[in-house]
C-alpha cells in the first residue's frame, strides 16, 4: 500500500517485510520529501566523531580500502586504549556486536537461554532459529519497566536455563542495573554455562557508567558485549567487541574468520584511540539530550514515558489510540521515523523507543507528535 499525502510518498508495506525494522536506506529510497526523513529510531551519538577525525578518515580511505586490515590482536590493542579495558587479551573484535552475538549463540550457548523481555531482537530470534529454548521474564508497566537483581536471579534459577543475558541498560526499555547489582548477580549465577552482560548502550547511562568490563575476566562463564558503532555514532562501519577471560577469548578466536574486521574500521580505531576527551564530551551531550527529550514528551498526555538510562526513551501510547497508526502518520505527515516496538516479544504496538537528538530536532519531534495526536484525538 502506498500512502500519499501532498508531496509525501511512503511504502507502509516495508514494515511487513522484516521482523526487525526496515533499514534506513530502504526507507529513504521509498520516501519522497524535500526535507528528508528525520530519524528518531536509531539510537546514535550525534556529536562524534569530531570533524577532524572524519576528514582524516576520508583522506586515508584509499589506503584502508586497498590493503588488508591487521589481525584481531592488533585491533584489540586500539580498542583497549580507547575504551579503558585493562588487558587487550580479554578482547575479541567483531564485525559489529551482532557478529559476536552470533558466535556466542552458535558456539557457546547450548540448550537454553534466559532473556528478560522486551529485549534486543538478536537475543530472541537467533537462539530460536538455532533450536535453543528461550526462557523469559517480562518487564512491566507496574514496576516502571525495572527488574530487581533479586527477582532476576530468582527467575533464572526457577527457569533452569543454562545461559542468561542482561542488557544493561536494556534495549528498548532503558532500565539499568547498578555495577554492584551486576557483580552480585554474577556471583549468584556461577553455575551457568554463560552469562552475557550486553553493555551496548551503557556509555549513555550516566557520567560514570556502571560497566563491569574490567571485572568479567574474574569469572570463567561471563562475557561483556560492547558496540563501538553505537558509541561513536557510526553504525554502518560495524564495530563491536566482547570482553571475557583469556580462555573464552582464545576459544572464540579459533572460530572467527580471518580479517573479520574491515580496514575502514581499523583505520577509524587508530584515529580515535586518543580521543577520549572529545568522546566523553559527546556522550554527556547525548545524555542531556535524552533527559530533555524525556521531559518534553512527558508533557504529551497521550504518552507515558518510563525512566531511562540510555540515549533513547521508552514510551507507551494510551490504549484508545493505535500505535501503528501513530507511527505511519508521523512518517507521512512529518517525515519522522520513530521505532514502534510491536514486533518485539514482550511488547506491543502501543510501545515506542524514541532516540535522543539535539534540541532543535527534539522540538520538531514534539511538535509533530502533538499535531498527529490532536488529529487522532479528533477522530477517536
Amino acid at each position: 500500500m502506498l500512502a500519499n499525502t501532498e508531496d509525501k510518498l511512503f511504502d507502509i508495506e516495508l514494515f511487513d517485510k522484516t521482523t526487525h525494522n526496515p533499514s534506513f536506506a530502504s526507507l529513504t529510497n521509498n520516501f519522497k520529501n524535500d526535507s528528508g526523513l528525520k530519524d528518531y529510531c536509531i539510537p546514535v551519538n550525534s556529536y562524534f566523531p569530531p570533524d577532524h577525525i572524519m576528514q582524516e578518515l576520508f583522506e586515508r580511505l584509499p589506503y584502508a580500502l586497498k590493503y588488508y586490515p591487521s589481525s584481531n590482536e592488533s585491533i584489540a590493542d586500539n580498542i583497549a586504549l580507547f575504551s579503558g579495558v585493562e588487558n587487550p587479551d580479554w578482547i575479541v573484535a567483531g564485525n559489529g556486536s551482532t557478529e559476536i552475538i552470533s558466535w556466542l549463540n552458535s558456539i557457546f550457548i547450548k540448550e537454553s537461554i534466559f532473556v528478560p523481555v522486551p529485549s534486543f531482537g538478536r537475543w530472541i530470534e537467533e537462539p530460536l532459529g538455532l533450536g535453543i529454548e528461550v526462557k523469559t521474564m517480562p518487564h512491566s508497566d507496574a514496576n516502571l519497566q525495572t527488574i530487581s537483581a533479586k527477582d532476576y536471579v530468582e527467575a533464572v534459577l526457577k527457569s533452569n536455563a543454562k545461559n542468561a543475558v542482561i542488557c544493561n541498560p536494556n534495549n528498548p526499555t532503558g532500565t539499568l542495573f547498578s555495577r554492584e547489582d551486576i557483580l552480585w548477580i554474577l556471583g549468584e549465577l556461577t553455575h551457568l554455562d554463560n552469562i552475557i552482560i550486553d553493555e551496548s548502550f551503557i556509555d549513555f547511562s550516566s557520567e560514570n557508567p556502571p560497566s563491569v568490563k574490567n571485572d568479567v575476566a574474574n569469572f570463567n562463564n561471563t562475557w561483556v558485549l560492547k558496540s563501538l558503532g553505537k558509541n561513536l555514532g557510526l553504525h554502518g562501519v560495524r564495530m563491536g567487541y566482547a570482553i571475557s577471560c583469556e580462555a573464552n577469548i582464545a576459544r572464540m578466536k579459533k572460530h572467527l574468520p580471518y580479517w573479520n574486521v574491515n580496514g575502514i574500521t581499523e583505520m577509524l580505531l587508530s584515529l580515535i584511540k586518543n580521543e577520549q576527551v572529545a568522546y566523553d564530551e559527546s556522550r554527556l551531550k547525548t545524555i542531556n539530550d535524552a533527559i530533555y527529550l524525556s521531559e518534553c514528551v512527558e508533557e504529551i498526555r497521550e504518552l507515558t514515558v518510563f525512566p531511562t538510562h540510555s540515549n533513547f526513551i521508552f514510551v507507551k501510547l494510551a490504549d484508545e489510540y493505535d500505535g501503528e497508526d501513530l507511527r505511519n502518520r508521523m512518517l507521512q505527515d512529518h517525515a519522522c521515523l520513530i521505532r514502534n516496538c510491536g514486533n518485539k516479544l514482550g511488547s506491543s504496538k502501543q510501545y515506542f523507543r524514541i532516540a535522543a537528538r539535539p534540541v532543535d530536532d527534539i522540538h520538531y519531534l514534539v511538535a509533530a507528535l502533538k499535531d498527529v495526536l490532536a488529529k487522532m484525538r479528533a477522530v477517536a
